[in-house]
């Protein structure tokens, strides 16, 4: 579950990046599209709102972790090893 989080927050600051170069892009472009404006809009909008659910999602990982190290405590749990 955590190397699935994990990879979601890596996946997400992949595209904040991909969505920050569209817009700077857009708004370096030597021939300004009509439809760079709602491009840039739209872009900054999502890049906002990944960050708003990166942080709710960093706030309940930190809430997640210590109830599953209880469960584990509580029921003993052992990883079994791999080999």
């Amino acid at each position: 579950m955590f190397a699935e989080i994990e990879e979601i927050k890596k996946q997400c600051e992949e595209e904040i990046i991909s969505l920050q170069r569209q817009i700077y892009m857009a708004k370096r472009s030597l021939f300004f599209r009509w439809d760079s404006k709602a491009i840039i809009q739209q872009a900054e909008a999502k890049v906002e709102k990944i960050q708003e659910l990166l942080v709710k999602l960093e706030g309940l990982t930190d809430q997640i972790v210590p109830v599953v190290n209880d469960i584990k405590e509580i029921i003993g749990y052992k990883k079994a090893k791999q080999m």
